[in-house]
């Protein structure tokens, strides 16, 4: 820089007292410091103010301050760039440094890489398990407003909450509720069904009803027909592509005839397979129009599910409010009735729920499949946080535990001039690079243990994301790097506290005692460590006391067949021809078993105002004696009784319910499909049996007789067998099933093994929780191998003398465990 020569202009005192006081800009000197940083930023930083100073004496302020700002924005870039080649430099030093630390402890590397690689592979299979669950139904165009309406009803102590609404509700909903867009109603099946197709007999296992609308509220999309139209007409029928593949051998089935229930219906559409993440799967819809019955107006058939499509801006709270009105409007005769019934405190409503919140917040009465559980996402959510947190304990307990060996290395460090920071850096470098060791690892577990997480959680779709996505891995780099970040910053800098003349001096020796800390550290990973074992033994037990405590039937033995209604006059040849057999017992025919499910209509006792939806069974005489069950007053029905044809048998929750003694001989008031009410004299009171899982308390039950007052079909077979060789069993009956029904699929299942179906969530949340808290517990005890091994190393000569003196090595080893006894048991 060459300065102008001084001017011989005097200059006046006020100008020279300004100048004198004027100082470099502030903002340039921070600017400088952060660019070079550190001791070279002041010295810098001063160079410029000294040269700013000369020319601020000589030429005044504004070329003074005009020539500093020319030089800060000159030397930025050249202080920029030489700033990220020494940062690039020491990384590559710190690298260099890290690696040749991780080679030197071979061991204590292999413990922490390996608690975090397990850590990070579980975390990343629940979350993708997680999100999965999440993502259920998000799939639809407008997902965001379709809701689904359910039905509350309460009647003095009776509560029920139920997924079935009348079909005349989404009629009103259309008429009187501007809000709303779109209805449709949708009906499942939960037994299996006979279809015919080209003279071929298949079972149907996902059987449904539809209406026209269906296809334009949800979004499964057509491969064949038109979404307006494919369901309008009667006797038209839509499958999906894997039924049309079943039927037809092909997907070109529009036009082909189906036969259900004797009933020709024509394919007017074929569809994508429904999607694994929708709360419900149909693979055969028929069309609503086909079914007269179901068109009535009547308020009590609640037999559909009806799914409510919002206008753009639409409220649901005001919906809501005119469902209300609904009910008060059309389900009651009178407002005076109406006014009654809620002055009782009873009520019927029908709520509205968001379609995506079906899956993980649902637990209404007749879903059509099973649903997840929210609060099993977050609980196993905070599992995989703190299987991570426990091996981020490991690696802070071993690198505080090492300090001993690391401190003379620090200490000539900072002799020979390193800063604080620098060390810093240098030991989270080496937790980073640990970390990012245990991703790569936790990648591949995940790679190879992803088909056997898919069979555990019962989802077969799921998908390692970063092979499909390479660029997924970028997330799990990050949160590598965070958590490495994480689980060394206390380490960094205990690490780099000490002092260099004490630990040079040999003042200090920091190791395995004296430290709360990590004796802290240890005790909370064993105290999660026993929680969650404590968590695993009493979910083993309440799956012991299920599978042992008295159901009120036996379940032993009990083959169970789908008869698709098929059997009727066939019955009795059928039965004659299982017991010839010696080891069959007896034979039952229903329209239900234990596990199933079962219908619900209104009923209650003749002369009282006490009518309600109350669950049905029918059977034939001889299904207590398959089931084991036992009568509790009266008797069972009895085939040589023609009056038994129109008679019933309560449980005993139902006879507690109907609230009145002597109950043998009153008549029971049933909904019988007719024209109205049918009266049911009670000829017995059953001992109350668990036909639904432990969560429910058993429920006020109805038995009628089959092929009585009711025209419904048996749908299940129940044979009581005694065979040590069940195989052959099963094949013996299959072949007499053959003779009797020719050509109708012969599909048997155990009862025990249905009835314990109803537990499968239950039984995969306790695998999985105890699979996770055995990775939770082998990763804590990791961490004390790594203790237990390097208090060894660092007491090796004391070791050596006790061994000279006579000491054997079991007392050597509880000496050595004596330390991590008492944090364990503590």
């Amino acid at each position: 820089w060459k300065m102008k020569p001084a001017t011989t202009r005097k200059t006046s005192r006020r100008s020279f007292d300004f100048n004198s006081h004027c100082r470099p800009p502030r903002f340039g000197e921070w600017v400088l410091r952060q660019c070079t940083g550190g001791e070279d930023g002041i010295h810098r930083s001063g160079d410029f103010a000294e040269v700013f100073y000369d020319v601020l004496a000589v030429q005044g302020r504004w070329h003074a301050w005009s020539w500093y700002w020319r030089m800060v924005l000159r030397s930025v870039p050249l202080f920029v760039r030489c700033s990220i080649i020494w940062s690039l430099a020491m990384l590559k030093n710190y690298l260099k440094i890290a690696l040749r630390n991780v080679n030197r402890q071979k061991v204590y590397t292999s413990i922490n890489v390996l608690g975090l690689a397990i850590g990070m592979a579980a975390a990343m299979m629940i979350l993708l398990w997680g999100r999965d669950e999440r993502s259920y139904d998000q799939f639809h165009n407008n997902a965001d407003r379709i809701y689904r309406a359910y039905q509350v009803f309460h009647y003095g102590d009776y509560h029920l909450e139920q997924t079935q609404t009348p079909a005349i509700l989404a009629t009103r909903l259309k008429e009187e509720c501007p809000e709303v867009e779109m209805v449709t109603r949708v009906r499942g099946n939960r037994n299996e069904y006979l279809v015919i197709a080209d003279g071929k007999k298949f079972n149907e296992k996902r059987l449904g009803v539809a209406d026209e609308y269906f296809f334009q509220v949800f979004s499964f999309p057509l491969l064949a027909g038109d979404p307006k139209t494919v369901l309008a007409d009667p006797y038209s029928i839509a499958i999906s592509e894997s039924a049309a593949m079943k039927y037809f051998g092909d997907i070109d089935a529009v036009g082909r005839m189906l036969n259900i229930f004797e009933e020709d219906f024509v394919v007017t559409g074929v569809y994508e397979d429904m999607p694994p993440q929708s709360h419900f799967h149909l693979d055969v819809l028929r069309s609503f129009s086909s079914f007269e019955r179901y068109q009535r107006a009547e308020w009590g058939m609640n037999n559909f599910k009806t799914y409510v499509l919002l206008r753009e801006g639409g409220s649901v709270r005001a919906l809501e409010a005119k469902l209300v009105d609904l009910v008060r409007n059309h389900m009651f005769h009178s407002e005076e009735e109406y006014e009654s019934v809620i002055a009782e405190g009873n009520y019927t409503k029908f709520p509205l729920q968001k379609l995506t919140d079906i899956h993980l917040n649902s637990r209404l009465l007749w879903e059509f499949e099973t649903n997840g559980n929210r609060s099993d996402v977050h609980f196993f959510t905070i599992i995989a946080v703190v299987i991570l947190i426990i091996a981020a304990v490991n690696y802070m307990n071993l690198s505080t535990a090492r300090s001993a060996g690391r401190a003379r290395e620090v200490g000539i460090r900072k002799t020979v001039g390193s800063m604080r920071g620098s060390l810093i850096r240098q030991f989270l470098t080496e937790s980073v690079l640990t970390s990012l060791m245990g991703l790569f690892l936790s990648l591949l577990m995940v790679y190879i243990l992803m088909p056997s997480f898919n069979f555990l959680v019962g989802k077969p779709w799921l998908q390692v994301p970063y092979i499909t996505y390479p660029i997924l891995i970028i997330p799990f780099i990050l949160l590598s790097v965070l958590i490495g970040l994480t689980a060394g910053v206390y380490p960094a800098f205990f690490l780099s506290s000490f002092d260099p003349v004490a630990v040079l001096g040999s003042k200090t020796s920091r190791g395995l005692k004296g430290s709360a800390l990590r004796n802290a550290l240890v005790v909370f990973q064993f105290s999660i460590s026993v929680l969650l074992l404590a968590s695993t033994l009493v979910i083993q037990k309440q799956m012991d006391y299920i599978q042992s405590r008295d159901l009120g039937y036996d379940q032993e033995q009990t083959l169970v067949v789908q008869t698709y209604g098929e059997l009727e006059q066939n019955l009795q040849v059928l039965k004659d021809a299982l017991l010839a057999n010696p080891s069959v017992l007896s034979v039952s025919a229903s329209t239900s078993v234990p596990g199933s499910g079962f219908t619900n209509i209104g009923m209650g006792l003749e002369g009282a105002n006490n009518n309600k939806g109350t669950n049905l069974f029918i059977a034939d005489a001889d299904y207590l004696q398959a089931m084991g069950m036992e009568m509790a007053e009266g008797r069972f029905f009895d085939d040589a009784i023609p009056t038994d044809a129109q008679a019933v048998i309560l449980n005993e929750s139902m006879a507690r319910e109907l609230g009145e003694q002597n109950l043998l001989g009153k008549r029971m008031s049933i909904w019988a499909g007719g024209e109205g009410m049918e009266l049911f004299p009670i000829i017995g009171i059953v001992k109350d049996f668990h036909y639904e899982s432990f969560h429910e308390p058993v429920k006020p039950m109805v038995i009628v007789k089959l092929f009585g007052t009711f025209p419904w079909s048996e749908s299940f077979i129940s044979i009581r067998v005694r065979s040590n060789n069940m195989r052959q069993m099963v094949g013996q009956i299959r072949k007499t099933w053959e003779s009797v029904l020719p050509g109708v699929p012969f599909e048997h299942s155990f009862l025990d093994v249905m009835y314990e179906a109803q537990y499968r969530n239950e039984e995969r949340t306790g695998r999985i929780f105890s699979i996770f808290t055995l990775l939770a517990i082998f990763v804590a005890c990791l961490g004390l191998l790594g203790l237990a091994s390097f208090a060894a190393e660092q007491r090796t000569k004391e070791i050596g003398i006790r061994k000279v003196m006579g000491a054997n090595v079991v007392r050597i080893i509880a000496l050595l465990s004596r330390d991590f006894q008492k944090l364990i048991v503590l």
